[in-house]
């Protein structure tokens, strides 16, 4: 086979436990990811397939010492596998050191920062605005996953323009009720209001000539409504494309479906990675999922807009039998799909990422 895409987990430790994030029903335990189970799932991936993108993720990632990368970074490099890395950080911890090996090694960061809402909802800003600064000093050109919620989203352009200041790329991610969120007492983000507010900010990005940056969500619905595809797994099935590794040497499909119903096995007793895909779970979400699909084939109109979205979107965000990832997505091409299409009979005064898309319409 040709590629998998792997989150992996070395620890649930996180130095900040944002209070929405999803993680936290599933614990900040401190335990570490055994590296023979890790380097016995580097082994299995390696048998099966020739390139292998490994994101690691937690919890926090760099609460890992460098150690650990290090044994496994060599590890890998003795494979057959061609690796591909990242990384996902708060980027409190980044230190030279640390992005001096992560550069040594071409692995991307990626960061999560909230932007001018930042203090309030992830604290530590300072912090993660020198890690910033570091990346940028070393060649890097990091972007940021922001969480819209219902404190910030009617500032989305203000949140665009404070981005574009740093010269740091963005992805739009509206918090749903999930993990921490439910318990921290948070305000509920309005569907209708996310829309509107979205809308609004994505016709002023459209037509933003000087855009310095990449906008990940806003590209990616031009891309859905051009061209009807995506590479980004929340408009794909990603069902036998990802998997994730947790601390515990557990394999789910998702790092946001890591719960008994969901669980592929442990690394220990597995001899072939592809006892994961004939795992009972995978194939009751594999059944799920078709048959979402082929609901959505038979009455969406946006289905190829969309391709029925995020699998754990759809399990996480039902709300009161609505899902609302699905509401939000259709509201969103209410508005925008013939905005989009008709933009490029104006392409003389639009966002020059819009012609880049546009070029490569089938």
């Amino acid at each position: 086979m040709s590629q998998i895409n792997t989150l992996i987990k070395p620890t649930h430790n996180c130095n900040l436990r944002c209070n929405y994030c999803f993680h936290e029903k599933y614990g900040y335990e401190k335990k570490l990811l055994d590296m023979n189970k890790l380097k016995k799932y580097i082994d299995l991936l390696s048998e099966n397939y020739k390139y292998i993108n490994l994101v690691w993720h937690g919890g926090e990632a760099l609460t890992v010492s460098l150690d650990y990368y290090e044994e496994i970074y060599n590890y890998c490099d003795s494979k057959n596998s061609k690796f591909m890395f990242s990384v996902q950080t708060n980027g409190t911890l980044l230190t030279p050191k640390i992005v001096n090996f992560f550069n040594r090694t071409n692995t991307n960061i990626g960061l999560s920062f909230d932007g001018l809402n930042n203090e309030l909802m992830r604290r530590h800003t300072y912090e993660t605005l020198e890690g910033i600064k570091l990346l940028q000093k070393n060649n890097y050109n990091p972007g940021a996953i922001i969480v819209i919620n219902q404190n910030n989203v009617k500032n989305l352009i203000n949140e665009y323009e404070y981005f574009k200041s740093m010269n740091l790329s963005m992805k739009i991610n509206p918090m749903f009720n999930d993990g921490a969120a439910v318990k921290g007492g948070l305000p509920s983000l309005d569907p209708n209001e996310y829309i509107k507010y979205f809308t609004n900010f994505f016709k002023y990005w459209i037509n933003d000539k000087t855009c310095n940056i990449n906008v990940t969500t806003c590209e990616e619905l031009v891309n859905l409504v051009l061209n009807e595809h995506s590479k980004v797994c929340t408009f794909n099935s990603c069902l036998g494309k990802w998997l994730c590794l947790d601390s515990d040497g557990i394999i789910y499909p998702c790092d946001r479906l890591c719960t008994d119903e969901y669980n592929l096995g442990n690394i220990e007793d597995i001899t072939s990675i592809s006892e994961v895909f004939m795992n009972d779970n995978f194939l009751k979400l594999l059944e799920k999922s078709i048959l979402r699909r082929d609901e959505c084939i038979k009455t969406c109109e946006y289905y190829k807009n969309c391709y029925s979205g995020c699998n754990a979107n759809s399990i996480l965000s039902e709300l009161e039998g609505i899902n609302i990832s699905c509401y939000i997505q259709k509201g969103i091409l209410k508005e925008l799909k013939e905005y989009i299409l008709n933009a490029k009979y104006n392409i003389q005064d639009v966002n020059p990422t819009y012609s880049r898309i546009l070029a490569k319409r089938k």
